[in-house]
C-alpha cells in the first residue's frame, strides 16, 4: 500500500484534527456572532421601549403667553409636542 493515502489506518494525522477543529470554531465563532447581534438588537429595542413608556408617563409644561396660562401636558399628549 502507498504511504501518501489518507486514513490507510485508521489513523487521523494531527493536522487533519486541527482543520477539523478550526472548521468547527469557525462555525462557533459564527453561530456565537449572530447571537450577539440578537442580543444587542433585543436590547436596544427594550431600552427604546424604556424610553416610550418614561416619556410617556413623563409631564410636559407649555409656557404661558401673553393672553393665556401655563398649561400641563402628559408626555404622550398630541396636542402639545
Amino acid at each position: 500500500m502507498p504511504d501518501n493515502l489518507p486514513h490507510t489506518s485508521g489513523v487521523i494525522s494531527d493536522l487533519e484534527k486541527n482543520r477539523a477543529l478550526l472548521d468547527w470554531l469557525r462555525g462557533q465563532v459564527g453561530q456565537t456572532e449572530r447571537r450577539v447581534r440578537e442580543l444587542g438588537t433585543q436590547q436596544a429595542q427594550e431600552h427604546a421601549r424604556r424610553e416610550r413608556a418614561r416619556a410617556e408617563v413623563s409631564w410636559k409644561i407649555q409656557p404661558q403667553r401673553s393672553s393665556s396660562t401655563a398649561l400641563l401636558h402628559r408626555g404622550g399628549c398630541a396636542t402639545y409636542p
